[in-house]
C-alpha cells in the first residue's frame, strides 16, 4: 500500500509540474507551431498519467483501454490540426454562409 500511495504522490506531484510547466509556456512564449507543439506534447503526456495512474484500465475489457488511450493521443493531435488549420476548420464548422 505504501508504494501505490508513493506513486500516486509522485504522479501527482508530477502532473502540478507539468501544468505549471503549460501555463509558463502558454502566457510567457510568443504563439507559433513549436509553442503548440509543446503544449500538445504536455497535454498528452498528463492524458498518459492520468489515464495510467489514476483511471485504473488495467482490469478494464481491452477495446474500452484502447479507445481511452486514443481519445488521450486525438485531443493533442486535434490542438496542431487546429492551430495549422484554424481558419478552414471554422469555416467548414460554421452554421452561416456569407
Amino acid at each position: 500500500m505504501t508504494t501505490r500511495v508513493r506513486s500516486v504522490d509522485w504522479t501527482w506531484i508530477v502532473l502540478i509540474s507539468m501544468t505549471l510547466a503549460g501555463v509558463a509556456v502558454g502566457e510567457g512564449a510568443e504563439p507559433g507551431f513549436w509553442v503548440t507543439l509543446a503544449v500538445a506534447a504536455i497535454a498528452a503526456l498528463k492524458g498518459r498519467l492520468v489515464i495510467d495512474q489514476f483511471m485504473e484500465l488495467g482490469s478494464a475489457h481491452p477495446a474500452i483501454r484502447r479507445l481511452v488511450s486514443l481519445f488521450g493521443l486525438l485531443v493533442p493531435a486535434l490542438m496542431v490540426l487546429v492551430y495549422l488549420f484554424g481558419p478552414q476548420i471554422a469555416q467548414l464548422t460554421t452554421l452561416s454562409r456569407a
